[in-house]
């Protein structure tokens, strides 16, 4: 099957740094064909090769459980997908990439990008996720986790400020301070957050598509200095390495 559309991750240039760690990690793929309907897939995920312990098994379970969960949603989609009759010849398709953008002894941080196609709709999509796992505590980690006091508010407010510098140099040269689409995607709410990998060059905030602006301007990434959350960085948190 030809895609009609496809585009590569748009991670800033960061150095992906490997500390010591006693692991290594390998990628899986789950892939799909189907000719009624017409449909591929390709869902690529980590693993740690021959996983010692206990949270090296978990990690291993989550994304591969997760990309599952994944693949089938997309099996399910197709069943009730109408491809109109002059596209029959057309088909869809449906991929996520990752990347490990960071991992030592304790921390492993992925960066997944999905984008599929539905034979017939308007325009394809992307979306962007991440999985951070502390292998050190075996659970998932989440904001809270990294940060304490008022650290919403500023991350919130550098990622506004630069957003909106992005927007002025890259297409809208006429914006005097942040637009509506921005207020509200990258405002005071954890939730606008999710997506998140830190990395050694700094802390990576990735907005996907529609979150901070239309479809046409695709998903943006604002790659955050230590320096700026260094008063809001828990101290015996997994961040505290990357701060000088």
């Amino acid at each position: 099957m030809k895609k009609i559309f496809q585009t590569a991750i748009l991670i800033f240039t960061v150095t992906i740094i490997t500390n010591a760690q006693d692991y290594k990690i390998i990628h899986k793929a789950l892939k799909m064909d189907s000719k009624k309907p017409k449909y591929e897939s390709a869902i690529s995920y980590p693993q740690i090769a021959n996983p010692s312990g206990s949270s090296q098994e978990a990690f291993n379970a989550l994304m591969k459980n997760r990309m599952q969960a994944e693949a089938d949603s997309f099996k399910v989609w197709m069943k009730d997908w109408k491809t109109p009759k002059e596209l029959k010849g057309t088909g869809s398709y449906y991929d996520i990439n990752d990347t490990i953008l960071y991992s030592d002894s304790r921390l492993i941080s992925t960066h997944f990008y999905g984008d599929s196609y539905f034979s017939g709709a308007a325009h394809p999509n992307n979306w962007s996720f991440s999985v951070n796992y502390d292998l050190e505590k075996n659970k998932e980690i989440v904001l809270s986790d990294l940060f304490t006091g008022d650290y919403i508010k500023v991350i919130s407010d550098y990622c506004i400020s630069d957003i909106t510098k992005q927007k002025k140099e890259e297409y809208a040269p006429e914006l005097t301070g942040p637009d509506e689409f921005t207020l509200d995607g990258a405002g005071p709410k954890e939730d606008n957050f999710k997506v998140f990998n830190p990395t050694p060059a700094g802390f990576l905030i990735t907005f996907p598509t529609y979150q901070v602006g239309a479809y046409v301007e695709g998903p943006k990434e604002v790659l955050m200095p230590y320096s700026v959350l260094k008063d809001n960085i828990n101290p015996n948190g997994i961040l505290s390495k990357f701060v000088q």
